[in-house]
Parts: C-alpha cells; structure tokens; sequence
C-alpha cells in the first residue's frame, strides 16, 4: 500500500489500524535494504541516535512539502513517515509496539530515556500524545534512512538533516486552489488554520517557534525552486551532511525495492 491509499482508506473510513500496520512494514522494509545498500550496515555500525541518518521536513501548507518528501524518497531509496502516519502509530497501542518490536532491551532504554530528556518525567509533561510522538520519531531515527514530514520531529532530532519548506502566501493560496480545486477562500482559510494549529501543536509539545529559522539546518523559499528543484537541493545537503550515504543506496532497483 502507497502513502497515497492511505489517505484514500482513511478519508473513506476503511480498517485504519490494518492499513497503517501494512504500510509501517513497507516503509520499516525500505530503510532496511537502503541501510543494507549503504557502507556503514555492512560494517555492522549502529546508528548512533546523537547523529542519525535522517531527513526532517517542515514545511507550510500549500509550499508542496510532501510532493518534495516523495520525490526525495524515490530518488535516494529512504522510507517515508508523514504526518499522518506518525500520528495514527502514535495514538494506537498496537501499531506503536510494532515499530519497537524488534529492537532489544537497551535500546528501547535509549529511547525512552531520551523521550523523557525531550519532554519530562511523565508527571512533569503531562502530554501522552506527545510522549507517544517522541518515541516513535526516535524509533524511526534508530532504525535510519528515514525522511520524517512535519509534527515537529526537528524538535526531537536536532542532529538531524533538518529542512524546512516555506513559499509566499500568493503561491500557497495558488497551489491549493490548483492542487485542492478550492476558491481563494477556502484556501486562505486552510492556509492560516493550518499556520496556527502548527504553531499552537509546536508551543504546546515542544515549548518552541516552528517558524525559528535557527531551528533548521536548510530553509528553502518555494517560490523560486520547483518541487524537484528542492529535492535536489536536499540530495546535495544530504552527501555533505551524511558523507557515507552510498551511490549504491541512490540507485536501488525496482526489483530491490519491492
């Protein structure tokens, strides 16, 4: 099942938790043959959470953020987790134990010492939904190769390649009435809900200004690239920033992938 089924079953209220579990197994399977396609997973290195092998993207609604994502994603042969699919693996009990289930006891540790270092003790920050959210991220940083869209996951893994996607308030308002067929109103209108239920989740989970460029290790302004522009640019970033990533990862065959 492809990111895009997903959020066909869930707008037509399918069996989400079976759908969601389907594709957290592609996507876990992904990572799996790009990590075994790059240099350090036939070393037999661990990916260290203090420096994981992980692309976060923020981006503003309407700047085509997850077009980028996907096409990032096809070219270097990582897994994809958005939005969506980190939330309903967050707030399912079953789906969250599926993507820790193969790790060992000192690992699960590690997570959870650092989901506590990110958000408190349990009686401190008082925000289950959050906790849940913070190991999950770290759990798709430990297994690596992962490209990580919204819900403020460069908050959790500052070492992070960390982008950020922003575009003119014109081009948004003309990209959704494109992409969505909705009038300039309705756009407006979902372009400054969206602003403010990011900013609120951001200051309530994290206590931080999504839209603090120093947050970010690369902001790319929309208006002037297009999406497989922006792609490209985060490709070049990623060969600086992670200098292990292997040609041999960037063309892994269909055959490979399946």
């Amino acid at each position: 099942m492809t990111l895009s089924e997903f959020y066909l079953a869930r707008e037509g209220g399918g069996n989400m938790p079976k759908y969601v579990e389907q594709i957290v197994a592609e996507q876990i399977k992904r990572a799996e043959l790009s990590r075994r396609a790059s240099e350090e997973w036939l070393s037999g290195r661990r990916i260290p959470l203090e420096n994981p092998r992980i692309i976060t993207i923020s981006r503003q609604l309407g700047s085509g953020g997850r077009v980028v994502a996907e096409i990032l994603a096809e070219r270097i042969g990582w897994s994809l987790w958005d939005r969506e699919l980190v939330d309903a693996i967050a707030e399912n009990a079953h789906l969250n134990a599926r993507i820790v289930d193969s790790f060992d006891e000192k690992t699960v540790s590690e997570i959870e010492a650092l989901t506590r270092s990110i958000l408190g003790e349990p009686e401190i920050g008082g925000f289950l939904f959050g906790r849940q959210l913070a190991r999950v991220v770290l759990s798709i940083a430990r297994r690596g190769n992962a490209i990580i869209l919204g819900r403020g996951a460069n908050f959790v893994l500052p070492n992070a390649l960390n982008i950020r996607l922003e575009a003119s308030l014109e081009a948004r308002i003309s990209n959704m009435m494109k992409i969505e067929g909705l009038t300039r109103e309705e756009a407006i209108d979902q372009i400054h809900h969206s602003d403010r239920e990011r900013a609120a989740f951001t200051r309530q989970v994290f206590n931080k200004d999504i839209d603090d460029l120093s947050s970010y290790d690369l902001v790319i302004e929309m208006d002037c690239f297009t999406t497989a522009d922006a792609a490209e640019i985060i490709i070049t970033a990623a060969k600086c920033r992670f200098p292990e990533l292997s040609e041999t990862a960037m063309i892994l065959t269909a055959d490979e992938r399946r």
